[in-house]
């Protein structure tokens, strides 16, 4: 089950998230790299927002057997002041069969709803280039209100 990683253990484990983070940010070619020729700068901030005892809007998820690793942000409109919980990055560790594949969307559609609700959030919000994520998004219809949309992104 999908469960919120400690500060301790994303600093124990950091240097193994790093890169599985990394491949799902760049999944699609310049997909998150929006702040600079280099992403490093975005990881060190991710670490940076992940670590501050303060802050808690950005979060890393994974189950115990560190299959999927998740990151999520809670995002505050700064005009409806409405808080929308954001799956910014998703990520498969190793490879699963297809059922614990689609046991694993599941989990976490519930794991992460709970938790956005219980932060104010009125919406979850994902960005993926898969394909697969379009058709389980689908499916999910049987027991959410998901509405799908696509998200164009043309790099200037």
């Amino acid at each position: 089950m999908l469960k919120l990683l400690s500060q301790k253990k994303i600093k124990e484990n950091w240097e193994t998230y790093k890169p599985h983070i990394e491949t799902a940010f760049v999944s699609t070619e310049g997909g998150h790299l929006l702040t600079s020729n280099s992403s490093k700068d975005i990881y060190k901030n991710i670490y940076g927002r992940l670590m501050n005892p303060f802050n808690h809007d950005m979060n890393l998820w994974s189950e115990p057997e560190e299959n999927y690793l998740l990151l999520t942000q809670i995002q505050k409109c700064e005009f409806t002041g409405r808080k929308t919980i954001i799956l910014t990055s998703s990520t498969r560790m190793k490879d699963v069969d297809e059922e614990t594949r689609s046991k694993w969307y599941y989990d976490s559609y519930m794991i992460i709803s709970k938790f956005g609700k219980e932060h104010d959030c009125v919406a979850m919000y994902c960005f993926s280039d898969l394909d697969y994520f379009a058709e389980m998004a689908e499916k999910t219809k049987e027991w959410s209100k998901v509405i799908t949309r696509y998200q164009f992104y043309f790099p200037l």
